[in-house]
């Protein structure tokens, strides 16, 4: 009874389709980015509307930064980090990914648009307005003590800023339409980038909040680096500039934040065991311990019963035996000795001359069959079975076959052919 589970072919396509499972898995975690993206309209890093802030990414990207968008409130940074937190939807959102952060640099961006999403593009907004000023002022408040934000109306554009030239090096202005600026208050923001309605970026001088960053910039407008701002040249030079001094010269790395937009996901083994692309290795794991102990089973259900009962009987030990003798590699002595008796046999019976030669007495047993009319020549069967026993490899199906044909000579030299 054959024992296995499955068959050859079936081994071969398990084999197959695991390493094909297996290379599947692989080529997904790398070009893991590119399958899973979020989708998104609002003023986030996944997002291509005109608030979002998608092409900003990219253009750190393209210019070496080492950049990495951050689903993480603590942890997973270098202490040569800065971290960008742009555009908080609230004061618990930007304290949540600040506190715990240690490296050379933040940067806060402010909010400034509240936006509702097109109806017929899910990824673009249908209207845009300027989010009420207290809102925007907690966080003002959060950064700062006396700070105050000043609004302008959204058909104005600003093209007239001073910058510090000991930090930043610029050579084209910028241009910001509706500016959402900071009223100047020395105590508490030095001023880095201004004109005369207020501050636009600043460093925060003093803070309670910020004790292990080197040092954290405010940027109050965030249409500098939105995705429809970095239309223009000098807005995206400029936002270049910033992140590489607060990167010293692009030494740190660049973490962009996403929880305060609420993509905080922290890290769980058993949620990334049902992620893509781990759940493909989750699946493959769980299918190959199911096969594992599917083949640890010969069979299910009830025990089979032996084709073969066993029997009591003479005709039962001899075949028993026989089947013994073979499987131990002793079917050539078998059929040799089975030869020599029955020629034995057919010589004693038959009254043969003693004292010759076996081919002598292959002759004359010839003779005598040859003259009883037997077509069968003993000489030609015995010859036979002994080239059978010489071979170098023994031949069982030829040697039953052998077997036979001296029972059928020896009967018919004994009994006749009738």
């Amino acid at each position: 009874m054959n024992d296995r589970v499955f068959s050859r072919r079936t081994l071969i396509w398990l084999v197959l389709i695991g390493v094909l499972s297996f290379v599947g898995a692989f080529v997904a975690s790398i070009y893991q980015s590119k399958i899973v993206q979020i989708s998104s309209y609002g003023a986030n890093s996944y997002s291509e509307s005109a608030v979002g802030h998608k092409a900003f990414v990219k253009l750190l990207q393209k210019m070496n930064f080492r950049t990495r968008i951050s689903r993480q409130m603590r942890g997973g940074f270098n202490f040569s980090d800065a971290k960008l937190v742009i555009e908080p939807q609230s004061v618990s959102g930007l304290s949540d990914t600040l506190n715990g952060f240690s490296g050379i640099g933040s940067l806060i961006v402010l909010p400034k648009w509240q936006v509702r999403q097109d109806p017929k593009n899910s990824r673009w907004v249908s209207t845009m307005k300027l989010r009420r000023p207290e809102q925007v002022g907690r966080i003002l408040d959060y950064i700062g003590d006396d700070l105050i934000l000043v609004q302008n109306d959204v058909t104005q554009t600003a093209e007239n800023f001073t910058w510090d030239t000991d930090i930043l090096s610029l050579d084209r202005q910028l241009s910001v339409t509706g500016p959402q600026l900071i009223a100047h208050n020395p105590t508490v923001l030095r001023p880095l980038v201004y004109n005369d309605q207020g501050v636009l970026l600043a460093e925060v001088i003093r803070s309670d909040f910020f004790y292990d960053i080197d040092r954290t910039w405010v940027l109050s407008d965030p249409d500098v680096l939105s995705n429809h701002g970095l239309d223009n040249g000098g807005n995206a030079a400029f936002i270049v500039s910033v992140v590489d001094e607060l990167t010293n010269g692009r030494i740190g790395g660049v973490i962009i934040d996403e929880t305060s937009h609420g993509f905080a996901a922290e890290p769980s083994l058993w949620r990334k065991m049902f992620e893509f692309p781990f759940a493909v290795v989750t699946l493959l794991a769980t299918v190959s311990v199911l096969f594992l102990v599917w083949s640890s089973f010969s069979r299910f259900g009830s025990p089979a019963k032996n084709k073969k009962e066993y029997q009591a009987g003479k005709e039962f030990l001899i075949g028993n035996t026989a089947e013994l003798l073979a499987f131990g590699g002793h079917g050539a002595l078998m059929l040799r000795q089975y030869a020599d008796r029955s020629l034995q046999s057919v010589a004693f019976k038959l009254h043969a001359p003693k004292n010759i030669h076996s081919y002598e007495l292959l002759e004359w047993l010839d003779r005598v069959g040859y003259a009883r009319g037997i077509d069968t020549r003993g000489s030609d069967v015995l010859t036979a079975a002994e080239d059978l026993c010489k071979a170098n490899r023994f031949n069982v199906l030829a040697a039953i076959r052998a077997a036979q044909n001296i029972h059928r000579w020896k009967q018919e030299m004994l009994y006749g052919t009738g």
